[in-house]
This record gives structure tokens, sequence and C-alpha cells, in this order.
């Protein structure tokens, strides 16, 4: 058995701009062999956590633990609060924000399935990004990254 306490965990924090910032703790380790994602995360009044973005191989859930928000799905914005459960499936119809639009702390689960190769599309960057492994977003010959989304055809630059 592995017991993660979020209320005793040290947050590992994260910012990039004007709209970005978590902290994070991660409940789930691959190592242990099992398929299942969990993560708790803290984000500050004013922002979100990551940019609109769907899951195309993977189903995601939220639980509110503490805090208020605003969650947008597809074209639908409400409001989320402690002790709310979010099922977001994989799907590209499913792409998904949560804002801290209060003026203390949110801090929510994020669970999910954790099949592989992920994909998940950036619709305000159009770009997309692609996790080979479960295990890991990159490095070495791994095709993992974030990309700009240009279609092509099948054949194309194959000649």
């Amino acid at each position: 058995m592995k017991k993660n306490n979020v209320l005793k965990n040290d947050w590992r924090d994260s910012s990039h701009g004007e709209k970005f910032q978590h902290g994070h703790i991660a409940l789930t380790d691959f190592s242990d062999g099992h398929d299942l994602g969990c993560g708790a995360f803290r984000v500050n009044p004013g922002k979100r956590a990551f940019p609109r973005h769907a899951h195309l191989a993977n189903d995601e859930a939220i639980y509110i633990i503490s805090g208020t928000g605003s969650l947008t799905v597809g074209d639908e914005t409400e409001p989320v609060e402690a002790g709310d459960f979010i099922l977001l499936p994989k799907g590209a119809e499913h792409a998904h924000v949560l804002v801290n639009d209060s003026d203390d702390d949110i801090v929510y689960l994020c669970i999910s399935t954790m099949n592989a190769p992920e994909v998940v599309h950036y619709p305000d960057s159009d770009k997309l990004g692609v996790m080979e492994s479960a295990r890991r977003w990159g490095g070495g010959q791994s095709i993992s990254g974030f990309y700009k989304f240009q279609k092509a055809g099948y054949y194309d630059g194959e000649e």
C-alpha cells in the first residue's frame, strides 16, 4: 500500500508568465506497475495551472478539495467548489481549463487513465502535445514533445 497526504506533503511550485502557476504533489508513481495517474494541484488566485487542452487518449477527472473557481469545458463555463467531482472524457470536444477566479487558493486532484501514446490538443495555440510513454515526456530518440498543428497528407514528404 502506498499512502500520501495532500495536507502534509511539500508542494513543487511552477509558474510561467502572468497566467500560469501551480503547486503540484505527485500522488502516483509509475514504477508501481499500474496505469492510473493522480496529482494534487494548488493554484493561486487569478491563475490557472495549464492552458485549455483536450486529452485525446485518456479520460480525466477533477475533484475539488478546497476553494472555488471556474471550469470551462467546450463552450460551457460553470463554477466549481469544494466537493465537486467533474468527469472529463477524452476527445477534442472536451477541451477544458480550470481558472481560480476567487480570492483564495483552489486545491484539487487530477485523476486520469494513463494510456500511451497520449496526444493532447491545445486549441488556443493550435499545437499538439505527444507523450510517447506514460512514464516520460521525452529524451533520447523520443518523439514526445509539443508540435505546432499543421495537417499533412499521408504520403507528404515520403518521396
